[in-house]
């Protein structure tokens, strides 16, 4: 009698992914955890396993949980666009501010983390909040404050200094897509209607007149 062989299945691969890949996916698990925890509750463990890595491979990538921080706000900046730069003269100032306002509520709508995470560390000083503020929100409040003059000039825009309309447009604006689970259980609507809804009151806050009218999403 022959005994029958058995022969052994080769070992499953992993599939490697090139450093860049692992990086990227760190990156956005990061945005996920850090807009959820916070910094200090965030975890490092968690974002590895979000990411299908290995928790060694964050220091490998980002020598640090601070470092990984900074890099996912870099991040999440870098998608939202450079700062925007006032054009004097370059026509219809009212439409050009409406243009970046839409602009930015789409992209908070689309990636609700990074206002999240704007919004936690917001709540206390912290050499983080300084960062956070000295390279990337005094800029673009700088260019906000700089577009919003030109629309004034122009004879346009509601009565509001620009520090209000900075507040109109992050906290009423942005918080609205941060905070929508909770506006969501409230009754709101989280499809795409609703965000052009909300993206149309904002803008018919700062600019009376039909830029916020859907001709103009």
């Amino acid at each position: 009698m022959v005994r029958a062989t058995t022969i052994a299945a080769p070992p499953l691969r992993r599939t490697r992914r090139r450093p860049a890949d692992v990086s990227a996916d760190l990156l956005a698990a990061a945005a996920v955890e850090f807009g959820s925890h916070g910094y200090d509750g965030a975890s490092t463990r968690r974002i590895a396993a979000r990411a299908g890595a290995h928790q060694p491979q964050i220091n490998y990538h980002f020598t640090s949980k601070e470092h990984l921080w900074r890099a996912t706000v870099d991040q999440l900046f870098a998608l939202l666009g450079p700062v925007p730069t006032p054009t004097p003269g370059a026509g219809d100032q009212v439409e050009l501010f409406a243009r970046m306002v839409r602009g930015f509520l789409r992209f908070s709508a689309d990636h609700p983390e990074l206002n999240r995470i704007i919004n936690l560390e917001a709540t206390a000083s912290s050499p983080r909040l300084e960062w956070l503020v000295a390279a990337h929100l005094a800029p673009r409040r700088g260019a906000v404050g700089a577009q919003w003059a030109a629309v004034r000039a122009s004879g346009a825009g509601a009565v509001l200094t620009a520090d209000e309309v900075w507040e109109v447009i992050t906290s009423y604006g942005a918080l609205h897509f941060a905070n929508e689970p909770m506006l969501h259980l409230l009754g709101g609507d989280r499809g795409p209607t609703g965000t052009a809804a909300h993206v149309a009151s904002v803008l018919s806050i700062l600019l009376p007149g039909g830029h916020g009218s859907p001709s103009h999403q």
